[in-house]
C-alpha cells in the first residue's frame, strides 16, 4: 500500500500542480509513475463538472464559463502537455529530417508555429466547450470531464505500445517498468472512463471513443514517419490533439441531437 501511495504521489507531482508529500524518488518510483496518470484526468474532469454545476455558474456569460472550463486543465497541470504539443508543432513544421526534428523538440526556444498551433487549439477547444455547455445536459458535461481521463489513458497506452524514438529521456524512464502490468492498469482506467462516458450519454460516449481510437491510429503512423517513434513531447502532442478532437466530436453530437 505504501508503494502505491508513493507512486500515486509521484504521478501527481509529475503530471499536475496538486501539492503532494515530498520525499526522495527512486528509479522504481519513476518506472511506475504512469499507474495513476489517468487519475489526474479524473481529477480534472471532476473539477470541470463540479465548477459548472455550482449554483449560479450556469447563469454566467457563456464566454466566461467556456474560458474557465478550458483553463481548468491548464491550471491543474501547469500546461505540462501543452509544452510537448508546442515543441512537436515546431518540429513538424520544420520539414527537416527525423534527427533534426528530434533536436528541434529539445530546443528551449518557442517558434511561431508552436504559438499558432496553441492558439488554434485553444480557440477550437473554447468553441467546442461553449457548444457543449450551451446545448448539453449535465450528463453531457460529465462526458466532457471524462475526456481528460480517457485522453491520459490513451496517451499512456500509446507510450507503452508504440516504439520509442529515443532510449533516454523522461518517457523512456517512465516506460521501463513491467510494461504488462502498466498496460493492464492503464487499460482498466480506460475501461472505467469509457463505461462512465457511455453510461452518461450512450451515443456521445461511443462517438468520443471512436474519435480517440482514430486519433491513436493516426498518431502511431505520424510519429513513425516523422520521428521514428514516440517521445515525451509527442505524447503531450497526442493528449492535447486527441482531447481537442474529442471535444469537437462531442460538441457536434450535442449540436446535432439538439437540432434533431
Amino acid at each position: 500500500m505504501l508503494k502505491l501511495l508513493r507512486r500515486m504521489a509521484v504521478s501527481f507531482s509529475l503530471y499536475s500542480r496538486i501539492p503532494m508529500p515530498r520525499f526522495a524518488w527512486d528509479a522504481e518510483d519513476m518506472k511506475y509513475s504512469m499507474l495513476f496518470f489517468p487519475l489526474v484526468g479524473f481529477v480534472i474532469g471532476g473539477a470541470v463538472l463540479g465548477i459548472n454545476c455550482i449554483p449560479g455558474v450556469p447563469e454566467l456569460p457563456l464566454s466566461v464559463r467556456s474560458a474557465v472550463t478550458v483553463l481548468i486543465p491548464i491550471l491543474i497541470t501547469g500546461g505540462f502537455h501543452l509544452d510537448g504539443f508546442m515543441d512537436t508543432e515546431d518540429a513538424l513544421r520544420s520539414y527537416q529530417s527525423k534527427e533534426k526534428k528530434l533536436e528541434i523538440m529539445k530546443d528551449p526556444h518557442t517558434g511561431a508555429f508552436a504559438v499558432i498551433g496553441l492558439a488554434a487549439c485553444l480557440l477550437a477547444m473554447s468553441a467546442a466547450t461553449g457548444t457543449i455547455l450551451t446545448y448539453g445536459s449535465r450528463w453531457t458535461w460529465g462526458v466532457l470531464g471524462l475526456i481528460y481521463a480517457a485522453g491520459r489513458a490513451y496517451g499512456g497506452i500509446s507510450a507503452l505500445l508504440l516504439p520509442g524514438a529515443k532510449k533516454d529521456g523522461m518517457l523512456a524512464e517512465e516506460t521501463r517498468g513491467e510494461k504488462r502490468n502498466l498496460l493492464t492498469v492503464l487499460l482498466l482506467w480506460l475501461a472505467l472512463a469509457t463505461v462512465m462516458m457511455i453510461a452518461a450519454d450512450t451515443w456521445a460516449g461511443i462517438a468520443v471513443t471512436v474519435c480517440f481510437l482514430l486519433c491513436m491510429v493516426r498518431y502511431g503512423r505520424m510519429t513513425k514517419r516523422e520521428f521514428g517513434g514516440v517521445t515525451g513531447d509527442t505524447t503531450g502532442y497526442f493528449i492535447t490533439c486527441s482531447e481537442t478532437a474529442a471535444c469537437i466530436v462531442l460538441a457536434l453530437v450535442v449540436w446535432l441531437s439538439r437540432r434533431g
